[in-house]
């Protein structure tokens, strides 16, 4: 009988109808799948957090980190983290860079929510708590279930803004699924782990900002004076205008990382292709870091609690 932890963190899976609006209000315990647990598992609920996942902090991360590395320690076989959407993404990541273990870690939630027709939260947390209590996603590190696909946290990114089959991970696809109350792995356990070598409360400010089409500067001057690093949304295969290329280099002049990361969903940062100013060849003679497949919020996260951790920005962004 594998042991389950199930933690509440609050979400569309948790809500409950208000005169405001929905807000969540549903327990850990009231998440079981109303069909029943599937055969062979345990669960142990309880809640950890009630948040809609858009109020969600740095500092809840680390509080969330050290109930799951507890769960852990206290004999779990699997944790799975209900969480809503909009941050779920940034949370799995958080886990893969935070917490040491090989006990496999899930993360899911619901796009619709229990009070309207054809809820997916049940099915979800059946999936994934049977995704838990398989020891062989211990190797893969903390993964999203989502209508019966298994993704790990590097690559995962929610796709839409609505539909029940929001999330996908778009240079990979999925490294397994749920059917039949049996996981089937398609894939290996990635080759690279994103944990980092020590962890430590966020103490550090890391800002993000965007390219977009004729930006300026000027955005870096004023929003970054109280920040220790910086991460940009990049273009392309990372590319800024020539005046956010300038404010960023100036940016990492004053001692401070900056981080370049692309917003495309899709494909590599580049290093010899373009040249001129903005351009990836001069961003990276400059000294910026560049996140290669991490996304813009992904690479936040590494900076901010690398940079927490006392660890150099340099080997947070190597090859």
């Amino acid at each position: 009988m594998a042991s389950v932890g199930l933690l509440g963190v609050g979400g569309t899976i948790s809500v409950a109808p208000g005169e405001r609006g929905a807000q969540p209000a549903r327990g850990a315990e009231e998440l079981l799948p109303p069909t029943g647990v599937p055969a062979g598992i345990r669960v142990h609920p309880r809640d950890v957090l009630r948040l809609p996942s858009h109020t969600v902090t740095v500092d809840d991360l680390w509080l969330l980190v050290e109930e799951v590395r507890a769960e852990i320690a206290g004999g779990r076989d699997g944790v799975v983290i209900t969480h809503g959407t909009d941050t779920l993404e940034e949370t799995a990541y958080a886990m893969s860079l935070l917490v040491d273990t090989t006990v496999p870690v899930v993360l899911t939630g619901a796009m619709r929510a229990p009070h309207l027709a054809g809820p997916d939260g049940p099915a979800n947390v059946a999936a994934a708590l049977m995704t838990a209590a398989c020891p062989e996603l211990g190797g893969y590190g903390p993964v999203v279930v989502f209508s019966d696909e298994i993704h790990v946290a590097r690559l995962v990114t929610k796709m839409h803004s609505t539909r029940v089959d929001a999330f996908a991970s778009p240079a990979a696809g999925p490294v397994g699924f749920v059917a039949e109350e049996r996981v089937e792995l398609l894939l290996g356990p990635p080759p690279r782990r994103d944990l980092l070598p020590s962890t430590a409360p966020p103490s550090r400010r890391v800002g993000l900002v965007w390219a977009t089409t004729g930006i300026d500067g000027e955005q870096v001057a004023a929003y970054g004076a109280g920040l220790d690093g910086l991460v940009v949304g990049a273009l392309g295969a990372g590319h800024v205008s020539p005046a956010l290329g300038e404010a960023l280099v100036r940016f990492a002049e004053s001692g401070r990382p900056v981080v370049v990361a692309s917003r495309c969903p899709d494909g590599a940062l580049l290093s010899h292709t373009y040249g001129g100013a903005g351009s990836e060849i001069e961003l990276r003679r400059a000294g910026l870091l560049f996140a290669n497949v991490l996304s813009p919020p992904k690479a936040r996260l590494r900076l901010l609690f690398g940079l927490s951790a006392g660890l150099p920005a340099d080997e947070l962004f190597g090859p």
